[in-house]
């Protein structure tokens, strides 16, 4: 078996940190006030790029860098534990990204594809590597910088899309298989109720 291409997070893409909120957050007597929809790390319950992404309503004092605003094709990873990785799809732009969180943006589309950054970054593999690298004691979070060394595997980007494709539909037949057993509960709780009358 041929062996896997495989390149640093740091040559395939560009990643920065989220803005620190609170130096933006409008003060209540503040007459300039721009809201704006900002990621929460409930943002991560999200699992694929079909569903809008949590957020909150976040109110700043003045415009926010597009900078710290997502856009169609970045990954957005929880640098807090449990860390998670999520796409942004063109429904889930312009939200801002706080400093509890890394933007992974200027992907390049000719070698990586985004969704399947996505998968590879939330893959059992990687998140045992970034367990090891994650600090502190009550709050554990990972570093930049790991994110930046990490090794992606990279087949080409044709297999990079059969994968994407691949869990897109098996997580539509779990979604599936999970609301046949909630109806399957309903129904058996239905039937009970109606045989003890």
């Amino acid at each position: 078996m041929k062996a896997l291409k495989t390149m640093k997070l740091k040559e395939l893409s560009e990643i920065k940190i989220g803005l620190p909120l609170e130096r933006k957050k409008a003060k209540l007597i503040s007459s300039d006030k721009v809201v704006y929809k900002s990621l929460t790390l409930k943002s991560f319950a999200a699992i694929d790029d079909s569903t809008n992404i949590h957020y909150e309503m976040f109110v700043a004092d003045s415009s926010i860098n597009s900078q710290y605003l997502t856009k169609e094709n970045d990954v957005i990873v929880r640098l807090r534990a449990p860390t998670t990785a999520i796409y942004v799809s063109s429904k889930n732009t312009d939200l801002v990204v706080s400093s509890l969180m890394a933007i992974i943006t200027n992907i390049s589309p000719n070698i990586l594809n985004s969704k399947y950054l996505t998968h590879y970054l939330n893959s059992q593999y990687i998140q045992n590597q970034l367990i090891k690298n994650t600090q502190g004691t009550s709050i554990q979070m990972i570093k930049v910088a790991d994110l930046l060394e990490l090794e992606i595997n990279l087949p080409p980007l044709e297999k990079q899309q059969q994968i994407v494709n691949y869990i897109y539909t098996a997580n539509q037949e779990i979604d599936l298989l999970h609301k046949l057993i909630d109806e399957k509960n309903k129904l058996k709780t239905e039937i009970f109720e109606i045989l003890i009358k």
